[in-house]
C-alpha cells in the first residue's frame, strides 16, 4: 500500500527489514518478549510497569484535553543528552514526562493550547514555559518554537483554531486522522529514502492519534474504531528493548558508533534501519501473540501495536538501570 508514492509505515517496515544491512531480527529474542508480554495479560488487559507519572499526563477531563494532547506530541521529539548533568528535568521527571509536567505546570497559567498563543509564542516565554530544575534547557529549542508556530498557524488558518476540527473531519477513523496530520503538518511528515524508495515511519503523527485514544479512554474525541491499524512509534528508547530481549541485533560497525556515542544522521541507513526493524518486529510480535492466544484458546485480547509500544517504552524506564548495557542509537531531529 503506497501513499503518495510513500511507502506507509507497516510497508515501510517489512520492506527495510527485508533489506537491512546493520540491523537483524530474531525470533527467539521475540519469544521472549511474548512470554513478558503474556505473563502481563491480565484480566484481558495488559498491565502497563508502573511509572509514578500519572498526575502529569494530560487531564481528559480539561476543557481543551484534544488540544493539549495536540500541544504534547507536536514537541515529543528528541529529550535525550549526552549525560546526566546535561539532562533536562522539570519537576524531577526526565525526557517526555519531563514535557508533560512543563506543560501540567504551564496550563495554570497560560494559554498554552490556544494557537492564537502558541502560533506567536517568543524565545523568553518558551524559555520560561520549559524552564527545567537546573540549568539544562529543553533540547532544540528553537526548532520546538518553529513546531509551534507552524501547527498554531496551519490549525488557525485550517481548523477553526482547534485540532478537534481535525478529529470531527477524521470522523471516528484513525488512519483518516493521521492521513490529515500528514498532509497538513509538515513537521509531522517523518519519512526518508532507503535504497530508492519512499519510506514512512511518522511516529510523532501516530502517537497524537494514540494518545487521543489513550488519555481519553477511547471515548468522545478519542473513538477511534481502527486504532489497531497503528503501528508502534519508532524513537531511540523502544529499540533499546527490543535488542535487551534478544529480538534485534545490530552488527559489529553499528555497535561500534553506538558505543562510542556517535550521532546518527537523520535518514542515514543505519539510523533508517533500527526504526524501520524497529516497526517490523513488533508486528512480527502481534502477530505471534495472535497466533498463541488463540492455540491455546486464550481468553485474552491481542494488545495492538501502540499499546505494545507503551509497555516496552515503560519497560524500559522502570528497568533503566539493566539497561544502561545497550547503547541507544542518538539523532538530532524533530521526528521522534
Amino acid at each position: 500500500m503506497v501513499r503518495d508514492g510513500v511507502l506507509l509505515p507497516a510497508q515501510s517496515a517489512k520492506f527495510i527489514s527485508e533489506r537491512s544491512h546493520h540491523v537483524q531480527i530474531h525470533q527467539e529474542g521475540i519469544e521472549k518478549i511474548c512470554e513478558e508480554i503474556l505473563s502481563s495479560l491480565k484480566g484481558n488487559k495488559l498491565q502497563i510497569p508502573e511509572t509514578n507519572a500519572n498526575s502529569i499526563h494530560p487531564d481528559k477531563d480539561h476543557v481543551n484535553a484534544v488540544d493539549w494532547v495536540c500541544v504534547a506530541d507536536a514537541l515529543n521529539f528528541c529529550f535525550w543528552s549526552r549525560s546526566k548533568e546535561e539532562q533536562w528535568t522539570v519537576d524531577g521527571y526526565t525526557g517526555y514526562f519531563a514535557l508533560e509536567a512543563a506543560l501540567h505546570r504551564a496550563i495554570k497559567g497560560y494559554d498554552i493550547t490556544n494557537p492564537e498563543y502558541y502560533s506567536k509564542i517568543n524565545k523568553a516565554e518558551v524559555n520560561h514555559i520549559f524552564r527545567g530544575d537546573t540549568d539544562a534547557e529543553i533540547p532544540l529549542l528553537d526548532q520546538r518554537i518553529s513546531v509551534l508556530h507552524e501547527v498554531g498557524a496551519i490549525l488557525i488558518e485550517k481548523y477553526d483554531k482547534t485540532f478537534e476540527t481535525c478529529v470531527k473531519q477524521a470522523n471516528k477513523c484513525a488512519i483518516k486522522l493521521l492521513d490529515i496530520v500528514v498532509d497538513n503538518f509538515p513537521c509531522f511528515r517523518d519519512e526518508a529514502v532507503y535504497r530508492g524508495c519512499r519510506v514512512s515511519f511518522y511516529k510523532r503523527a501516530q502517537i497524537l492519534v494514540a494518545d487521543l485514544w489513550n488519555f481519553l479512554e477511547n471515548k468522545g474525541w478519542g473513538e477511534f474504531q481502527d486504532i489497531d491499524r497503528l503501528t508502534m512509534f519508532a524513537d531511540y528508547r523502544v529499540p533499546q528493548v527490543l535488542v535487551y530481549f534478544g529480538a534485534m541485533s545490530y552488527n559489529d560497525e553499528l555497535m561500534e558508533k553506538l558505543k562510542k556515542d556517535e550521532l546518527l544522521t537523520s535518514g542515514s541507513p543505519e539510523e533508517v534501519e533500527i526504526r524501520g526493524c524497529s516497526i517490523h518486529t513488533i508486528e512480527l510480535l502481534k502477530k505471534r501473540l495472535q497466533d498463541i492466544i488463540s492455540r491455546d484458546k486464550l481468553n485474552v485480547e491481542v494488545p495492538n501495536s501502540s499499546l505494545l509500544d507503551y509497555y516496552l517504552w515503560c519497560y524500559r524506564r522502570k528497568h533503566a538501570v539493566e539497561m544502561e548495557k545497550i547503547p541507544y542509537h542518538k539523532t538530532l531531529g524533530i521526528y521522534y
